[in-house]
């Protein structure tokens, strides 16, 4: 599974159009909080130990920049620098939060 086409919609949206032709639409914060990063991933576990459930910060959801990784993934640059989590394909798809894919 590939994306045929990534567009950003709006400051806080982008959507990828996958080669099957499902459209996912991930808002900026959605993404944000499931940063798949080493760093992320522990955080949010200790979070969720703790019962907590962090702010992000206007910066922090807003994409800076999206650039491919190779052939199966991209990766998002947040506007506080961080750009750590690769976003594979895969990933992106099993994520997808639209209503089909909810079910």
């Amino acid at each position: 599974m590939k994306p045929a086409r990534i567009k950003q919609m709006h400051p806080v949206e982008i959507e990828i159009t996958w080669d099957d032709g499902h459209r996912s639409p991930f808002g900026t914060d959605y993404l944000r909080r499931r940063c798949p990063c080493a760093t992320c991933q522990t955080e949010r576990e200790q979070d969720s130990l703790n019962g907590r459930f962090p702010l992000l910060l206007a910066n922090q959801s807003q994409l800076s920049n999206v650039e491919l990784s190779g052939h199966n993934a991209m990766v998002l640059t947040w506007g506080d620098g961080h750009k750590t989590g690769i976003y594979t394909w895969g990933y992106l798809r099993e994520i997808c939060p639209c209503p089909i894919c909810k079910q």
